[in-house]
């Protein structure tokens, strides 16, 4: 499953070095060492977001073949009761 996941940590960690933060991350009041917290939850957020969206793109898609499976079997079943 780990390897399923590798394409979405990528992914998470390009988004990350392409969205800028708004002016509370950057503020002057902090210092470095704050800064760098803050940005470390941020990142960390952003990462388990990202993870987590594609967790549920994952499970929507996986839902929709299953039903499209289920329908197969029943037309399948109705086809085969009409021939009894």
């Amino acid at each position: 499953m780990t390897q399923l996941l590798q394409p979405v940590r990528e992914r998470a960690a390009v988004a990350r070095a392409a969205a800028p933060r708004g002016p509370a991350a950057s503020s002057s009041d902090l210092t470095p060492e704050q800064q760098a917290q803050i940005a470390a939850q941020h990142a960390a957020f952003d990462f388990q977001l990202a993870e987590t969206a594609e967790l549920v793109r994952e499970h929507e898609a996986l839902q929709t073949l299953l039903m499209e499976q289920l329908k197969n079997e029943d037309e399948i079943m109705k086809k085969w009761i009409a021939l009894i």
